[in-house]
This record gives structure tokens, sequence and C-alpha cells, in this order.
């Protein structure tokens, strides 16, 4: 069936775009798809898509809408002719449309979409409700998906999860050039980390993490079969959110590999192994994680913070990021044996720092526990406290960062600039040990040791 529209032509660097509108019944008729993201897909299949499943109540509500006498719905629907399946008459400003030819792809408004249809079913009479329509044609898929994922990643309520996966794929596809800064990086290392660690069959967190287009199992679906109990209790987007420690974290102390996967691998190799050591301490935990803060966004965020400090303390004294390591680190620590520390129901636990701000509290709380508990460490590990000497050679950790800073080598002002502000993030991120620190860099840094040098050498008065 061929179908003629009224429409207005434009050409954005190159690109056709037509604006048109269409009654609600004609849209019925069109074969429009949209192309949904499946997780047990890799991201080189050809068929893999790049938007969530929709969700009925949403377009419900919205065909419910619709129902009001005065409704009115003016964003348009972002459809593409990928195939250049229609045609443009330019004389009579039309756009025409053969349904025989092959489909278009919507990119963006599925959920409206599905909404007029709902209200299409339930009232014919909505059939001449017109519909604003901004068509591209002739853009590829990737094209297509990154303007998805351009125009969702700051709109609220969009899967970051689904996000992430997108800018996942693209890099896979073509490469880490394409991801653009710090931000979109870390993002899809901490999407990589997360898929690798949920998919690992003899990892702690195989199948515990919710990735896209999958949702959190209800009562009645865990009821109809048990074993559910025991997957999907954390949101992809809140572990990669808790992943952010790690990856600063390594970023400084390594440099890390040179890509994004080895990043990635690295990573994850560090997330399996300490968690799989906090498995020895607390198995109880593991056999019900629906059960326990320690695997909500609450534990995970927390426990990040707490391995970020573990790894520079390892790191000084030159212990490896394995499991039997980890396990000598934490196995002096209550709260890291305690599994009712953790249920989900004690009311004195874990559960009382609940909320992303609490993070740190209950990290503090549970490194000064490892500290009092902490198994002898070599002497190299706990040097003496001494007052910081007057002229240091500079750490290594120190020189990073003041070349990402960044300053002026001719100019000794622009230095000295640079090297105080990395000796001070060197200091508050643990770089280096408080006791090799000048004390303008442990000022205001609320532990004990800093504290007791900053106080110590403070000048007599």
């Amino acid at each position: 069936m061929r179908i003629s529209v009224p429409a207005v032509q434009a050409v954005q660097n190159g690109h056709q775009l037509f604006l048109f509108f269409l009654p609600a019944g004609i849209l019925k008729g069109l074969p429009i798809e949209v192309e949904r993201f499946d997780p047990d897909k890799p991201y080189s299949a050809h068929d893999q898509g790049y938007q969530r499943a929709p969700e009925r109540n949403r377009a419900r509500r919205f065909a419910r809408y619709l129902q009001k006498p005065d409704a009115l719905s003016p964003t348009a629907l972002m459809l593409n002719d990928r195939n250049s399946v229609t045609e443009f008459d330019a004389q009579r400003s039309e756009l025409i449309l053969d349904t025989t030819k092959g489909p278009v792809f919507n990119y963006d408004g599925q959920h409206r979409e599905l909404g007029y249809r709902f209200r299409l079913e339930d009232d014919p009479s909505f059939r001449e409700f017109h519909i604003p329509v901004v068509m591209t044609r002739g853009i590829d898929k990737l094209t297509e998906m990154l303007q998805f994922q351009t125009i969702n990643s700051t709109a609220k309520g969009v899967a970051t999860s689904l996000v992430n996966a997108i800018l996942a794929k693209h890099q896979a596809r073509d490469g880490d050039e394409v991801l653009s800064g710090t931000v979109q990086t870390r993002n899809v290392v901490g999407y990589k980390v997360t898929e690798q660690v949920n998919n690992d069959p003899a990892g702690p967190w195989h199948q515990l993490i919710v990735l896209p287009n999958q949702s959190l199992w209800t009562k009645k679906e865990i009821k109809e079969d048990p074993a559910r109990q025991r997957t999907r209790v954390i949101k992809a987007n809140s572990f990669v959110d808790a992943l952010r420690p790690l990856y600063d974290c390594m970023t400084i102390l390594e440099g890390m590999a040179a890509t994004v996967d080895e990043r990635a691998d690295k990573i994850a190799s560090i997330v399996n192994e300490f968690w799989t050591a906090l498995k020895d301490q607390m198995p109880d935990a593991f056999a019900a994680p629906r059960d326990s803060a320690l695997f909500k966004s609450g534990g995970v965020g927390p426990m990040h913070l707490v391995l970020r400090d573990l790894l520079m303390r390892m790191y000084r004294a030159r212990r490896k990021f394995v499991r039997e390591e980890f396990k000598v680190m934490i196995s002096g620590s209550d709260l890291l044996s305690d599994a009712a520390f953790w249920s989900s129901s004690n009311d004195d636990g874990a559960r009382i720092y609940s909320g992303k701000a609490n993070w740190p509290d209950l990290a503090k709380r549970i490194i000064r526990d490892l500290e009092e508990g902490m198994a002898v460490l070599p002497d190299d590990e706990n040097p003496p406290a001494e007052a910081p000497r007057r002229r240091r050679p500079t750490p290594p950790a120190v020189t990073r960062i003041m070349e990402r800073i960044g300053y002026d080598a001719s100019d000794r002002t622009d230095k000295d600039r640079a090297s105080k502000a990395a000796w001070r993030e060197a200091a508050r991120s643990g770089l280096v040990p408080y006791e090799q620190c000048p004390r303008f860099a442990l000022r205001g840094i609320d532990h004990p040791v800093a504290v007791a040098l900053y106080n110590r050498s403070a000048p007599s008065t």
C-alpha cells in the first residue's frame, strides 16, 4: 500500500530529514520496527538491538491520557527510513511511504507509538488524531543507535545501564577511539566489568546483576521458580556506579592497561578475587543474597570504597590482588565475617547506612574495624610514624598526578602549585603513606594517623 502525506524536507549536515503528521489510523498500518537489546546476544550479532523492552503499563497510562478531551501530544516520533524505501515528491511536497518495500525504524518514541495503538484499539474514532513525526532517511543502524543514545543519555528516567550497553557495543565495533572523554570510557569499562562478573559461572556475582532489558524478579515469579531467589538482586547501573572508586584507584596506581577491554579485564579480576575472599568469610550471606544488604547498592558501594583502601595498602606492600591475599587483609574484621550484620532484617546492621550519601560512613566503619583486627603485616607496610622531613624525594604516584594536572616546568611557581595539589590528592587518596607526606598535604584528612602527624609537626608557639 502506498501512502502519501504532506511533508517538509530539510537537510542537516548532509542528512535528509522530513517533518510530517500521520493520522493514528495510518500509523497503525505502517511496518514500524523497534530494535531491542538482547543481553543474551553478543554485541557483534547483526540483529543485536539497542532499545529496552516496552513497558506496556507505561504505554497504557499514555493511552488513558489521550482519552482526555483536551489531550495534546506535540512530541514527535523519531523514525528512520534506514533502507531508503520512501520517496519524496518535491513539487507536491509529499512523502510517499510504501508498506510493501520494508520497515522503517522507531528509534525514539516506542512507548508513545504503543500508546497511540492502544488508544485506537479502544476508540476507532481516534484514527483521525494527527501524530507529529520526524523521519531521517538513509542513516545506518550505528548512526541511528548513536542518535538514540544522544537523545536519551540526559533524559530523566532512561535506563543508564542501557546507555552504557550501547556505548559498549559501539566501542566493541569501532574501537576505543569512538569514546569521547573520561566519563564515557569509565562507564564503558564499568559496564563491561559488570557483564563479565555477572556472566562468570565460577564467580561470586554470577547472575546476581540485572542487566539491561531484564527486571528484578517479582514475588510471583520467584514462587514459580524458587531458584530465582539467588539471581537478579542489584541493577546494572548501581553496580557500575559502585565501580567508580576502583576505576579511579587503578588508573592512578598502575596507569591501567592501554585498552578499554584490558582495563575491564583487570578490574573484573580484582572484583572477583575480592568478593570470593568475602564469600569465604561469609558463606551464609552468599547463600541468600536477596536477604542481605551486602548485595544491594548500599553494600556494594561501601565495600568498593573499602576495597580501594585495601588496594592502596596492598600496592605499597607489593601484595598481589588475589583471593588469598585479600583473605589475609580482611581476616581480622568482625564486620566482614558476620553475615547477620549485613542481613536486610537487622535494624542495627548495615541497612541503617542506606543511601549513597552514607556509603563513606559505612566504609570508614569497616576500615576502622579492619585496622583494629588486621593481621600483622610486614614492617615495610607499617613503618614507624615520623615527622615529615623537609626535603624528600617525589614518589612516583605524586609525579603521575602532577603530569595529569599539567604545569609549566620552566615556571617554578606553577610547578610548586602542581606539586602541592598532587601531594594533597595523593595523601587524601592514600597513594602515599601519611608518614611520607609533607604537613600541608595532611591538613583536613579525617584519619587518626594523619591527624596525629599533622598535630605533631605543627610549629611551636
